[in-house]
């Protein structure tokens, strides 16, 4: 089994997502503003979502970035971290333990996919990675996902534009994917993956409609969802705690005068794992602004 990029980044969008923002304003917001007496930050939440669907927020983000002095981006968006391989006979078919139900659509929606072949001979793993992607907008070089985009755009114009943790920090915190929690997603978390598709639609596409509505406290809602039904995100591939702190650090020691357009996962925006929180404690004032 091999672990493409965008099958990851359809799981990337639930990456720090454990729970609701407090402030009302923040629960439709995507951009927030940190000021403080050194430096005038704009924060800029992404998820994993091809930019030409969304061009008002892309718009919103290169007007913020001719504002701004510099743009920093959380990681490199070409970053190759090590992928796991395992045998196919080490893998456990989903398949089997679902009820004939829900194999017939289990069937149905994946007979659409790049794995239409071997549906009968998916892990729960590869059934979720395609079940949460379904019906997002691919994006590849010649449609960049949001944040690249408008990290390009930085660059197009003359900013310095610069990842805020180096490639050898990310492959430092990275978790190895095991055969283990690999094979740890069973039946029920499929089941659980198509109660949900009944209940909303294609859950990559309803997880686009809500960035575009700039609903960042649902999204934060539904990614505690589903972590809890034991679907396996990337907080189990990275430690997300090392980043999270390595983030605030590097955001609140940045040099006086930078005012910085700063990319970040959308999940460091709001919820118990937001930054915002630890910033106001540092100085700055935070509010969100679009």
């Amino acid at each position: 089994m091999h672990i493409t990029r965008r099958q990851f980044a359809a799981l990337a969008a639930l990456l720090f997502l454990p729970g609701m923002p407090k402030a009302a304003d923040e629960e439709n917001a995507v951009v927030w503003r940190a000021k403080s007496p050194a430096n005038d930050h704009v924060l800029f939440g992404y998820v994993r979502i091809r930019a030409d669907t969304f061009p008002d927020i892309v718009a919103e983000g290169k007007r913020l970035i001719d504002q701004s002095k510099t743009v920093l981006i959380d990681v490199n968006p070409s970053l190759t971290l090590s992928t796991a391989k395992f045998k196919n006979s080490d893998l456990k078919p989903v398949f089997a333990g679902l009820t004939p139900s829900d194999q017939d659509e289990f069937k149905t929606i994946l007979s659409k996919s790049p794995a239409k072949g071997a549906i009968e001979k998916l892990s729960g793993f590869e059934a979720s990675l395609l079940l949460i992607g379904e019906g997002q907008h691919a994006f590849g070089p010649d449609a960049p996902s949001i944040g690249l985009a408008l990290a390009k755009y930085g660059a197009s114009i003359g900013r310095d534009v610069k990842t805020l943790a180096a490639d050898g920090e990310m492959r430092a915190m990275q978790k190895p994917l095991t055969l283990e929690t690999v094979n740890s997603v069973g039946p029920d978390s499929i089941t659980y993956l198509l109660d949900l598709r009944r209940r909303i639609g294609p859950i990559g596409a309803y997880f686009d409609e809500l960035y575009k509505a700039r609903k960042s406290a649902e999204i934060a809602s539904l990614g505690e969802e589903i972590t809890a039904k034991g679907i396996v995100t990337p907080t189990d591939l990275i430690d997300a705690d090392k980043l999270r702190a390595l983030l605030i650090e590097r955001i609140a020691n940045l040099p006086a005068g930078k005012n910085a357009f700063i990319i970040l996962p959308i999940g460091l925006l709001n919820g118990p794992r937001n930054i915002l929180g630890e910033l106001r404690f540092r100085g700055a004032e935070v509010a969100a602004i679009g």
